[in-house]
């Protein structure tokens, strides 16, 4: 049986290990999950499976990068078309194994999906870091992503005690109707 720390070792990157990274098929999504908790960490297994779930409904998709078969970083995928821009690739959810990072497999994982989005038809990148991930931050623009905007977000959710959805809109303009 091999020890704590020969296991530990085991899971250092290797620079003889071979690595591939290729689009996940659906039936391989649920492997994202433990790298995606490391963006997530206040929010259980549960929810993001459930979450991956609808994701997938809606067109996600997912590279991982694998070393000898094992999922080392992934990067999300959703594609679209903007007024502004045309068709375009929203890259989300861009994580490595902290065992992994500083081995160019980020960059890796980012070269292949502008590669994809290419061939996808895609004249722009998007992305969304936290204000607060700095290190992200420095690792697209050194890769050549601007900042060109905000980000902005509301919490949709109900008051305690509203009526629902089906309440009738009380004012501003979605109450006046012809």
């Amino acid at each position: 049986m091999a020890t704590r720390h020969e296991m530990d070792e085991a899971q250092q990157p290797r620079p003889e290990a071979r690595s591939c990274i290729r689009l996940l098929a659906e039936n391989e999504l649920a492997a994202i999950l433990p790298l995606i908790e490391i963006l997530n960490p206040d929010t259980s297994r549960a929810v993001l499976a459930q979450r991956l779930g609808e994701m997938r409904d809606n067109g996600y998709r997912c590279a991982g990068a694998f070393v000898d078969r094992r999922c080392v970083g992934v990067a999300g995928m959703w594609f679209g078309t903007r007024f502004w821009c045309g068709r375009y690739v929203d890259i989300d959810n861009v994580v490595v194994d902290p065992a992994w990072r500083s081995h160019g497999i980020g960059q890796a994982l980012l070269d292949w999906v502008e590669d994809y989005a290419r061939r996808q038809g895609c004249q722009k990148a998007v992305l969304d870091a936290y204000v607060t991930n700095d290190r992200a931050h420095a690792f697209y623009m050194h890769r050549g992503y601007r900042i060109i905007g905000f980000h902005f977000d509301k919490d949709l959710k109900e008051p305690e005690g509203s009526a629902g959805p089906d309440r009738e809109a009380s004012g501003g303009l979605a109450s006046h109707r012809p």
